[in-house]
């Protein structure tokens, strides 16, 4: 069934319109909507063939927001997963829309690992989709200002750690680094970079008042946690255990777990503060509203040389402004 049948009121969430160029089908209802004022209507009903659109077109000039009900969102992302692989090979797809694609297709997978007792499979995830992140980034049409205005923006794990991840090995390679293994390291330690907050109840997460003195001691311990709970492993490098254990760290000696200071910090474990704050600031969350990402570049450039690595920054603010 296509078009045409108004939506009753229910909760529905976006998804990456460009999945019409890829997707043969799924198995929930797909929904459009022209103007946010307007109610959404049916655009394809569960297991109708997609492939139709491209034949027609109709993908290439598909205007308008495309949902899915909230309570499918999870089947959505597993189809989507199911032919990832495919998908980030698509060349007609610009790497920015398959990096939209990857985002949404891994949400389930990262979300659920990251709750197992065991991070084997968490960690192993991050190995995965950090090599496919960076495969994606490795051109040099990609640029940092392009890939934030696809990325979503939300309070979600996946989110965060995939966006930081991103953003991570942009700023890697603004920073000169060029060496593929390395920017693919860099990207799955910023995957990996807050696992301590497994450690951390939700509530403390979520919590939308002022943090009282005894959960900010909980939240500051999640680099440490993050870190033993790592650092016997022979899959992960020195870099990328310091991404865990020092993204809190302040050039001046003022951050958290050790206090140590900018000499002692590793380079990666730099980058990744810079973009950590940038993505906390220009996402959603339970306390606060987002910045716009004029108002977090003028942040870290506040923080440049006391919390943050002064050159690091105006690296980020640099590629920022590109087009």
């Amino acid at each position: 069934m296509s078009a045409g049948v108004i939506t009753q009121a229910t909760e529905l969430t976006q998804v990456p319109a460009c999945v019409l160029h890829v997707l043969d089908r799924t198995q929930v209802d797909l929904f459009l909507q022209h103007d946010p004022s307007e109610p959404s209507v049916l655009y394809r009903e569960a297991g109708y063939p997609l492939s139709e659109d491209r034949a027609n077109g109709l993908a290439q000039k598909f205007e308008g927001t495309l949902l899915v009900r909230a309570r499918d969102y999870a089947v959505f992302c597993q189809d989507l997963s199911k032919s990832l692989e495919g998908m980030l090979k698509e060349e007609s797809l610009p790497p920015t829309q398959r990096f939209e694609v990857l985002q949404v297709a891994v949400a389930v997978e990262i979300e659920h690992s990251l709750r197992m007792i065991n991070c084997d499979k968490y960690v192993s995830n991050a190995g995965v989709v950090g090599r496919q992140i960076s495969s994606l980034l490795d051109r040099g049409d990609v640029l940092p200002a392009d890939l934030f205005d696809i990325v979503r923006h939300d309070f979600h794990t996946f989110v965060h750690v995939t966006n930081v991840a991103s953003y991570a090995t942009l700023l890697a390679k603004e920073l000169g680094i060029s060496d593929q293994r390395e920017l693919e390291k860099i990207a799955v330690g910023g995957l990996l970079h807050d696992i301590g907050k497994r450690h951390v109840p939700g509530t403390i997460l979520t919590n939308s008042e002022p943090l009282t003195q005894k959960e900010w001691v909980i939240i500051k311990q999640h680099p440490l946690r993050g870190y033993e709970e790592l650092c016997q492993r022979d899959d992960l490098d020195e870099g990328q255990l310091m991404m865990v254990y020092q993204h809190h760290e302040h050039m001046d000696g003022r951050g958290y777990p050790v206090g140590v200071t900018g000499e002692e910090i590793h380079p990666w474990a730099k980058l990744l503060a810079v973009v950590d704050i940038f993505d906390a600031l220009t996402g959603d969350r339970p306390y606060r509203t987002r910045a716009t990402k004029k108002q977090a570049l003028e942040i870290l450039d506040k923080g440049a040389g006391s919390h943050l690595d002064k050159e690091m920054v105006a690296c980020w603010a640099s590629a920022m402004q590109k087009r």
